[in-house]
């Protein structure tokens, strides 16, 4: 396998000088590098370098076939931008272009949260999950839930510190609870209980709708894990963190469906208003008259 040292310098030293915007000449770039080879260099700079470097006054940089220019004042171009990774620039500088990429292949046990909620719910949905993609927030919930609560579905380490147990659990938040994915389905529903044709036509000419179309938004949550210990514990966590935002956020729908799916099995989880008929409101009520 070639050494990948002078490209790594020359990599360190184009995002250096493309983020500072300094102007250098060939001698510096070779200094830096230790490019021992002004042949290799040469068609470097006339090839995979070609677009990335130009004369300080904006001039298109001419390399000769022959040798390498000397004493220009040279600068970086926006173009390195699409290679400011160094698995991206060294991609485009080797020699070798791969046909077909090889990858290995892993499995592993899964479990799959799907959250179905109509299309309104989704701009605020999104906004709830995404701060519990920051380290802060979820630290500062899990504080808010207390260790003897969260011991219950994630034991920790015996004689772990407090410090320690909730550094444990974000290490493994980390690991797991990565990200999510929203698709939205067409569907079609029936908005009262089942009736003839004649009667749902009653319906429309009272100005009421029978069937009713709604696009349904699908937050999906994609869980890979190796073992029971580690499924109790992403299921326990997703319950703490995920399904009670969701369930706050989403407030007043009717009901809110969950499926879960994958090796351990598929349920249906739904969560249905409960009558507010709780007396809360006349009390209030009462005590505005002062009774």
């Amino acid at each position: 396998m070639a050494d990948d040292t002078t490209q790594k310098a020359a990599f360190a030293f184009f995002r250096e000088h493309l983020q500072s915007q300094k102007t250098f000449t060939i001698d510096e770039f070779v200094d830096v590098t230790g490019w021992d080879k002004p042949g290799t260099l040469n068609t470097y700079l006339r090839k995979h370098y070609k677009g990335l470097i130009e004369n300080a006054d904006g001039s298109l940089l001419k390399v000769p076939s022959t040798g390498v220019p000397k004493g220009n004042q040279l600068r970086i171009t926006d173009a390195f931008w699409k290679f400011s990774t160094w698995r991206r620039f060294k991609a485009h500088v080797t020699q070798v272009r791969r046909v077909v990429t090889n990858y290995q292949s892993n499995e592993s046990k899964v479990l799959i949260y799907d959250f179905l909620m109509p299309l309104t719910n989704e701009e605020y949905l999104k906004m709830a999950l995404d701060s519990l993609f920051f380290k802060d927030r979820v630290s500062a919930r899990l504080r808010t839930i207390g260790s003897a609560i969260l011991k219950q579905g994630f034991p920790g380490k015996s004689g772990e510190s407090g410090d320690a147990y909730f550094e444990s659990i974000l290490d493994f938040i980390k690991d797991h609870l990565v990200g999510y994915s929203v698709y939205h389905v067409d569907g079609r529903y029936r908005s009262d209980k089942l009736l003839t044709q004649d009667q749902a036509a009653t319906l429309q000419k009272k100005g009421e709708r029978y069937l009713f179309d709604e696009t349904t938004a699908v937050t999906r949550f994609i869980f890979p894990y190796q073992n029971d210990d580690e499924l109790k514990a992403i299921r326990y966590l997703f319950q703490v963190l995920f399904i009670r935002s969701i369930i706050q956020l989403v407030n007043g729908e009717e009901q809110i469906w969950m499926v879960e799916s994958g090796t351990a099995g598929s349920k249906l989880h739904r969560w249905e208003r409960l009558s507010e008929d709780s007396g809360d409101d006349e009390d209030e009520e009462e005590d505005e008259h002062g009774d």
